[in-house]
């Protein structure tokens, strides 16, 4: 996978779904992840929105997580994602990163429980698409660490 250049930068990661878009965040150096809020995908303000935040947090890059089949095959969920990553790459003008973010809501939630996180908290409307989209930059950054030294 090309890389744009990240040293340095803040990484922003986007866990889209059918209703809500989760947002997380890491710092220049790469060492914090935080999830951060959520945006509904329905929202007449969506675009505005995710330009806003991009402004707000001082982004360098945005990861879009994509659930890869092992077959390859694409669901519903997939093509609509990726409809999401060709309209977000004509409303911004930092570089967009596709990645593999399969089991990530799995992950979002074994993260919860592992955190102590109570059950009502863990149905809170939106929390797994936060901490999904914080498992997804984390996973990226694993994945890529070597390139941004």
């Amino acid at each position: 996978m090309d890389l744009p250049p990240l040293k340095g930068k803040r990484i922003a990661a986007l866990d889209f779904g059918t209703k809500r878009i989760g947002l997380a965040v890491t710092d220049e150096l790469h060492i914090t992840i935080s999830p951060r809020d959520i945006l509904l995908t329905d929202a007449p303000e969506l675009w505005d929105n995710i330009r806003r935040f991009i402004q707000i947090e001082r982004l360098g890059a945005v990861v879009v997580g994509i659930p890869i089949k092992e077959d390859g095959s694409k669901t519903s969920i997939v093509k609509r994602i990726e409809k999401f990553i060709l309209k977000l790459k004509t409303e911004i003008e930092i570089p967009v990163i596709e990645y593999d973010e399969s089991f990530s809501t799995q992950a979002a939630f074994q993260t919860m429980i592992a955190g102590g996180m109570k059950k009502k908290q863990r149905r809170q409307k939106g929390m797994k698409d936060k901490i999904a989209a914080a498992v997804i930059l984390r996973y990226f950054l694993e994945d890529y660490e070597r390139f941004f030294v």
